[in-house]
């Protein structure tokens, strides 16, 4: 029989749900002690080695850390860990204080019997379940931890997982930290256990392979944790290092999503207790989300463009059709059903987001152009998708503009493809560059820009990356033969996908080319790129329809030669962007749908002003 979540265990929940008190009171607090407002509850729960309860499990409440990625946890339990009976059943007392009402919790089981000869114990199960905000707890019926919750969190919450199953964030990036978590919510629910979890409409994920991830765990959870767990941690092996816990071989297998694939595979077919599973191996183990697929009222995504992400995490997009920009919360809800309308909207490619959450857009054609004098115009929107620029911005040579970024400085750089030139704007949308802008024979045909630390401005033009300074000066450096994206990294090195050169080009802050990456391989025409903090760069490959990842740092590719994500339906990907939750962003121009990697990569400060920061 086949088995899904909690189907096989309900009637645990019925007699978990008798053991719910309500709400407890608020938590009284002397003056130098958090301050929580939520009144907290007494919470129950399950946990699951597949089709069996665990019993004698030792249960764990944690608040997550502030001290940095992967930090210290903190036990918010007063007896330390809390033991499951004979059903598998634990109950968290509302006698635990949250640091904060937003502080992100979580629960890890440890251990325990599943099921087998009395006196067993397995000490390589370690389950986990996400639960996000302390506030939101008091809203959960029940919980339940198992191998598909583990997996969903391993996934979302890999750029903030440290050792001993800490999970923990910079104090300056809890906003990245707490997006993660309702990103796991999204892969599998931690009150039922089940895959998907609370998907907004429009919304889709892997759900076959998350379910085989969780079969892969689960043949070493319901084991004794002895020669039933090798097979897993063979298949989960990083730096020659095996693991000795579940936790641990699903971090492994996220952290290398292309090491050892079929070997991942192979062990999900000793235990399949989660249905629907993949039937054959998948061509790596990164996890997807897919938003804005249905006929209408979805984010109103129209042959999507750039994509860019403002200081929340949400996730905006410029669409070439549809004549509206759009806006996804950092778990993929659409911000307005139809996408926001926009006077000045029409035919729009790029897209970028000002230190104060203003979105400017760039617009090839306009709206309303005096004797047909003027082609292209520059939108923009407040931080709620209020329009501030009636028909557009038009001065300073706007003339077919491709690409468009906010530099820290307050000021906008505009790509003209149709005028070879560059356009500098003022925070009011006024030009600073003059009239015409700046043109120059040495950027034909310029498709996209990036900023570097002193404001000057690199463009991707025809057979050539151009740096231009506030100032107008141009220097162009003979690199590529048409990059559409460009991307500047800590270092100062540029980056450049070059669309018709098959290839990703790295320069030098004098232009001097470093490496050429081929991808005739497989990841054909290269049209966007982004770095993370870890200064990765990542490409959208739109005839691949996938992604490249190469190590900044050591210039070596790290994604197979196909690229990333082939399973995740990727269609002619275009944008691409890096959110503070270490997730990719794709916007997919022949299915007119958004699509999140992840945890693939490591968080960056959003937005980007220049070259990416660390959160």
């Amino acid at each position: 029989m086949t088995w899904r979540g909690l189907q096989f265990t309900g009637w645990l929940l019925t007699g978990v749900g008798a053991l719910l008190t309500g709400c407890g009171g608020t938590v009284s607090v002397s003056p130098s002690s958090p301050v929580v407002t939520t009144p907290l509850a007494t919470l129950p729960g399950t946990v699951l080695a597949g089709q069996h309860v665990v019993s004698g499990a030792s249960v764990t409440l944690y608040a997550a850390g502030t001290g940095g990625n992967g930090s210290a946890a903190q036990n918010l339990l007063p007896s330390a860990t809390i033991t499951t009976n004979a059903s598998g059943v634990f109950q968290i007392p509302a006698s635990y204080t949250c640091p904060s009402d937003t502080t992100p919790l979580y629960v890890v089981a440890r251990g325990g019997n599943p099921g087998l000869a009395a006196g067993t114990s397995n000490s390589a199960l370690v389950l986990l379940s996400a639960l996000g905000d302390c506030k939101n707890l008091s809203s959960l019926p029940s919980l339940v931890v198992n191998e598909v919750t583990t997996v969903a969190a391993a996934w979302a919450l890999t750029p903030f997982a440290g050792t001993s199953a800490n999970i923990g964030a910079t104090a300056t990036n809890l906003t990245g930290l707490r997006n993660a978590f309702h990103v796991a919510a999204n892969l599998a629910s931690e009150v039922s256990g089940t895959v998907p979890g609370s998907l907004p409409a429009g919304a889709s994920t892997e759900v076959a392979k998350i379910d085989a991830l969780g079969n892969a765990l689960a043949a070493c959870t319901y084991s004794d944790g002895g020669a039933n767990c090798q097979p897993l941690w063979a298949a989960a092996t990083s730096a020659g290092i095996p693991p000795t816990n579940t936790l641990d071989a699903a971090l492994n297998i996220v952290r290398n999503p292309a090491n050892l694939v079929s070997h991942v595979y192979n062990a999900s077919l000793t235990q399949t207790p989660y249905q629907p599973a993949l039937a054959a191996s998948p061509k790596d183990w990164t996890l997807s989300l897919t938003y804005g697929k249905c006929a209408s009222g979805c984010g109103g995504l129209s042959s999507p463009g750039d994509v860019a992400i403002d200081p929340s995490g949400n996730a905006w997009v410029a669409n070439y059709g549809g004549g509206v920009v759009s806006e996804f919360s950092p778990w993929g809800t659409p911000a307005a059903l139809a996408g926001y309308p926009g006077t000045g909207l029409r035919q729009s490619y790029g897209v970028s987001i000002d230190a104060q959450g203003n979105v400017w857009v760039a617009n090839q054609q306009s709206v309303t152009a005096a004797n047909n004098s003027h082609v292209g115009s520059v939108s923009k929107f407040s931080a709620s998708g209020t329009e501030l620029s009636a028909a557009g911005y038009t001065g300073g040579g706007i003339y077919y503009p491709q690409s468009i970024a906010a530099g820290s400085d307050g000021h906008i750089w505009v790509a003209n493809y149709g005028a070879s030139s560059a356009t500098l704007l003022a925070s009011d949308g006024s030009a600073v560059s003059g009239g015409g802008g700046y043109a120059n024979s040495q950027m034909p045909f310029v498709a996209a820009v990036a900023l570097d630390a002193s404001h000057n401005a690199w463009f991707g033009a025809q057979g050539v990356a151009v740096r231009v300074t506030p100032t107008g000066a141009a220097t162009s450096y003979a690199c590529c033969n048409y990059p559409t994206g460009v991307a500047v990294d800590a270092s100062g090195d540029v980056w450049l996908a070059d669309y018709s050169g098959f290839s990703i080009v790295e320069l030098d802050a004098t232009g001097n080319t470093l490496h050429r990456f081929s991808t005739v391989a497989g990841n054909t025409a290269p049209q966007g790129i982004a770095i993370d903090g870890a200064g990765n760069v990542w490409t959208s490959n739109y005839y691949g329809d996938s992604v490249t990842e190469i190590a900044g740092s050591t210039a070596t590719t790290i994604s197979p030669s196909a690229g990333f994500g082939l399973d995740a339906g990727l269609s002619e990907p275009y944008g691409i962007a890096i959110d503070a939750s270490g997730n990719l962003w794709l916007s997919n121009s022949a299915s007119s749908t958004l699509t999140q990697l992840v945890g693939l990569a490591s968080p960056i400060q959003t937005p980007l002003l220049g070259p990416p920061v660390r959160p």
